[in-house]
């Protein structure tokens, strides 16, 4: 008889989010990849090289590592490849091999500045919306914790703050009339 594919157990998104946010926040991941990238290199040869795949452990570093290694690995690579063309033809070494190199350096380097910028600046923003509370605009409930309770009782839960209650004098004056309070309007 055969499964159902739909009922088929599957790794939960979540599971491989964590999975995969912890590999790549780890220093190793950073290594081996260059290592593999590198090690392609060797094995095809300096007339077939990959350095678009240099991007890849240059982004990532950057969005989830740091930034300063993938400003290294942004001269890592390339230096790398240089080697490894100029050991495997030396007698090939030129003046273009030069400045394609040091191309590649500079747009790894621009590509780790605007990877590293753009993944600071999404942290940031995480951090501020992350800090905004839901209000429901009729009842002035806030929503916390996955129910909607008042903003007293809010206050109480998320920074055991007590509140008490008074009337401030604008609202004094029009609910009571000039003076009742002694209080008077502000103007």
């Amino acid at each position: 008889m055969l499964s159902d594919p739909l009922s088929a157990p599957t790794l939960a998104p979540e599971v491989v989010r964590s999975f995969s946010k912890s590999l790549l926040t780890r220093p190793v991941t950073y290594w081996i990849m260059p290592i593999m990238f590198l090690g392609l290199e060797v094995v095809t040869g300096a007339l077939v090289q990959f350095p678009i795949l240099f991007v890849a452990p240059v982004a990532l570093s950057a969005w989830f590592y740091s930034a300063r290694w993938a400003y290294s690995l942004s001269v890592l690579l390339p230096l790398g490849q240089f080697f490894i063309a100029d050991f495997l033809k030396p007698s090939e070494l030129s003046f273009y091999i030069i400045v394609n190199r040091v191309i590649e350096v500079e747009v790894l380097m621009l590509l780790a500045f605007l990877v590293a910028r753009t993944a600071r600046q999404t942290k940031a923003l995480e951090a501020r919306v992350a800090g905004l509370i839901t209000m429901c605009a009729w009842s002035r409930t806030i929503q916390f914790e996955g129910e909607w309770v008042s903003f007293e009782e809010y206050l109480k839960r998320r920074f055991g703050l007590d509140t008490s209650h008074g009337i401030s004098p604008t609202e004094s004056h029009k609910k009571f009339g000039e003076g009742d309070l002694g209080d008077a309007p502000p103007e």
